[in-house]
């Protein structure tokens, strides 16, 4: 293609910068992409619609240690179990460039809570072998079962007054139950049951939180 000046129209020499003729500078201008707004910067590697469940389950079951024991042994506290829940999401979030939301903050918390509730159970169960049969405590523990059984023994017997007359008998081996060793165990269970249930909710909660609060700050983005 022959080159022209674009003042005095004189043919120019390939990679000549003003014309030989008149002066004039000639700029060169690249069409070969059209010129547009910047497109954003891409993050790399990154697909911020995808959870990494390996790297956000390995964080609540990391978090879930220290909640589930001291939840054994400094007594379930709802503030440090939602602690947990918002710690796992906030750890996911700087481990990872994916986003988060409230729906995926929940899931997250609940795995958090129910891994702590086994190790909190569990640890607690050990807790009470050892003050048993290493400290020699049984009698204090057998005391506060009785104490509790008594409770619901009384509680069993007062909201069933019409029972009581219909079929006093059936009444009062249910209080009777509350008394046994296998009351003591089912109270154990029981407790155990709702604590753990506690911990789920409250560590969800806490994951929902999280999730929803650190969605709205985007990390850096690294760009090309």
């Amino acid at each position: 293609m022959e080159l022209l000046c674009h003042r005095c129209g004189n043919t120019l020499h390939e990679g000549e910068s003003f014309c030989p003729h008149c002066g004039a500078p000639q700029l060169v201008v690249d069409t070969s992409e059209p010129v547009g707004p910047q497109q954003p910067a891409q993050r790399l590697g990154v697909d911020p619609s995808r959870v990494e469940w390996r790297v956000a389950i390995a964080y609540a079951l990391l978090l879930a240690v220290p909640v589930g024991l001291l939840s054994a042994f400094a007594g379930m506290s709802s503030l440090f179990v939602i602690a947990g829940g918002f710690g796992a999401i906030a750890l996911y979030r700087k481990r990872t460039e994916a986003l988060t939301d409230g729906a995926i903050g929940w899931r997250v918390g609940a795995i958090l809570g129910a891994a702590a509730a086994s190790i909190a159970t569990l640890a607690d169960g050990v807790r009470l072998l050892v003050e048993r049969y290493l400290l020699h405590h049984g009698t204090e523990i057998d005391s506060q079962f009785a104490s509790v059984a008594q409770q619901l023994a009384d509680q069993a017997l007062k909201s069933n007054s019409q029972a009581m007359q219909q079929a006093p008998q059936l009444v009062h081996n249910w209080a009777n139950f509350w008394l046994s060793a296998d009351g003591h165990a089912a109270i154990q269970l029981l407790t155990a049951s709702m604590v753990s249930a506690g911990m789920i909710l409250f560590a969800a909660t806490g994951g929902a939180i999280a999730g929803r609060i650190l969605s709205a700050r985007p990390r850096p983005q690294r760009t090309l």
